[in-house]
């Protein structure tokens, strides 16, 4: 179940920084989702292993931690597409 909660808040939040950052030259909806899919599964997961935890866990911590490691990762996106704009 945990899995699947990751991967749902990796969605929305490339959802989202795309809406809002929706552009000329900006990534495609589909590529901001499967970053966003990435980020949420590297830090959910990851949250749960570095807590010992079975895989499949959720709690809030989890979720927290993969929305924001997709964040950082659309972010990254974002500074690399800005400079490459430059």
């Amino acid at each position: 179940m945990g899995l699947w909660a990751y991967l749902v808040a990796g969605v929305i939040v490339g959802g989202l920084v795309w809406f809002v950052r929706n552009g000329p030259g900006y990534p495609r909806l589909a590529t901001l989702v499967v970053f966003g899919l990435a980020g949420g599964a590297i830090g959910g997961l990851g949250w749960n292993v570095l807590q010992d935890q079975p895989v499949d866990h959720l709690d809030g911590t989890g979720f927290t931690a993969a929305v924001l490691v997709a964040l950082v990762i659309l972010l990254g996106i974002d500074v690399r597409v800005r400079r490459s704009e430059d």
